[in-house]
């Protein structure tokens, strides 16, 4: 029975025949990733924010710009824990032994989703965000993103820059599990555009 191509699944947003959802794991962290994903994105299949939502169990996925479904990023942060904003400007504190040894309970860690534009705006626009003080992954291997072309040099797909970040916070074996999640879907994805 072969499954229609238009079809995808309501989980993961793959087409069914390439639904990953059988391959997410499970990953309980101290660290809590609050992602928030530009209205744009929230319903590409391409879009990664998603995937890490739904394999990382202390996390939450919120969208901005949808008026229907207002949200307070405050609300959604661990109470007496410190909260950072993942993101990689110039002025943001670079995620290092230093850093590490400094934090003395579990963060708050808040990543925007989407592209390079839309994040910028979404760090400006809400007001909670902007005040967060700014953290950044350490120059590392390029993208294993293929799926789309990043304008941005050095740019890292969502669930890459989380992997890579709770990776230094947390443990190598979640970035591990995170990068083989991504791998299988742009395996997923590129395989079915070059047997289209």
């Amino acid at each position: 029975m072969s499954h229609d191509m238009s079809t995808r699944c309501n989980r993961c947003f793959m087409y069914l025949p390439l639904c990953i959802c059988s391959l997410i794991p499970q990953i309980n962290l101290p660290t809590k990733i609050i992602i928030v994903v530009s209205k744009r994105e929230v319903r590409a299949a391409t879009n990664t924010g998603r995937l890490a939502n739904l394999a990382l169990v202390n996390s939450s996925m919120l969208t901005r710009g949808d008026l229907a479904s207002p949200y307070n990023l405050a609300e959604h942060l661990m109470p007496g824990a410190p909260s950072y904003l993942l993101y990689p400007s110039a002025e943001a504190t670079e995620i290092s032994p230093q850093f590490i040894s400094s934090l003395r309970v579990p963060i708050n860690l808040v990543v925007p989703d989407g592209n390079w534009r839309q994040a910028v705006k979404m760090c400006r626009r809400d007001p909670v965000m902007a005040k967060l003080p700014q953290i950044k992954i350490p120059p590392g291997g390029v993208s294993n993103y293929l799926v789309r072309t990043e304008r941005k040099a050095g740019g890292l797909a969502t669930l890459e820059a989380i992997a890579r970040a709770l990776g230094l916070l947390e443990n190598v074996k979640a970035q591990a599990e995170l990068e083989n999640l991504m791998n299988h879907m742009v395996e997923r994805t590129m395989s079915r555009r070059r047997n289209r």
